[in-house]
């Protein structure tokens, strides 16, 4: 292992040391971010007033094409719809999406097909999913594993965008040994984390729920009309 390895692998592991500290930031989306946010969870956000005009009823969940894993985008869709749950009274999946756009032939990557899948569905409002980023780094001593998402909620009817979010959440373990006994420590540590089936599906869930905070709650809205 190189001195410059060795450097990231001791600085990683002194900021996962101090996780308990992280703390969640909310930005606009032109804000710059630092140079080095190691102890701090920034997501960026933006909303339009025009969501509040006629708060949406329903959203569906569609994602951008990307070269990640099916299992990754997967996970990432079930995360989204779940929360599109908690903020609207109806929420189409990923999957049930395509489903519906194959059966009225419909592309969801265009505006107008998009028009006709709202005015099917009776669900007017689209949730771009994009996945910016998938790391998943294994050193033997380290594992880093984390996942990019942006969010853009649309208006079928004329495209307009109503909010827009972007964060990186992710998890790692390991360590620098200092001892000889410590060395074996670092390795499972590391290999927990690497092994682990469900840690992506996890990562998701953090990125969307803090991205989703900024999502205002409409059902309270429509029950009071």
């Amino acid at each position: 292992m190189t001195c410059p390895h060795v450097v990231l692998l001791l600085a990683t592991s002194v900021a996962v040391s101090l996780g308990g500290c992280a703390q969640t930031t909310y930005t606009g989306m032109n804000e710059k971010e630092p140079a080095t946010p190691m102890l701090e969870r920034r997501v960026a956000f933006q909303m339009n007033q025009a969501f509040f005009h006629s708060p949406p009823r329903c959203a569906a969940v569609v994602s951008k094409s990307a070269k990640v894993p099916p299992a990754i985008r997967r996970a990432v869709e079930e995360s989204v719809e779940r929360h599109l749950a908690t903020k609207f009274q109806r929420a189409i999946g990923g999957t049930p999406a395509r489903r519906i756009a194959a059966r009225i032939a419909v592309d969801l990557s265009h505006t107008e097909d998009r028009r006709v899948f709202a005015r099917q569905t009776k669900c007017g409002s689209i949730v771009e999913v994009q996945l910016d980023a998938v790391e998943d780094d294994y050193m033997v001593l380290w594992t880093n594993r984390a996942v990019g998402i942006s969010l853009r909620f649309i208006r079928a009817s004329d495209g307009k965008l109503l909010w827009q979010a972007r964060h990186k959440a992710g998890r790692g373990d390991g360590g620098l040994p200092f001892s000889p006994l410590s060395l074996p420590v670092s390795i499972a540590r590391a290999a927990r984390v690497r092994n682990d089936p469900e840690i992506f599906h996890s990562i998701a869930d953090d990125a969307v729920r803090r991205m989703m905070r900024t999502l205002p709650d409409t059902r309270r809205e429509h029950a009071v009309h």
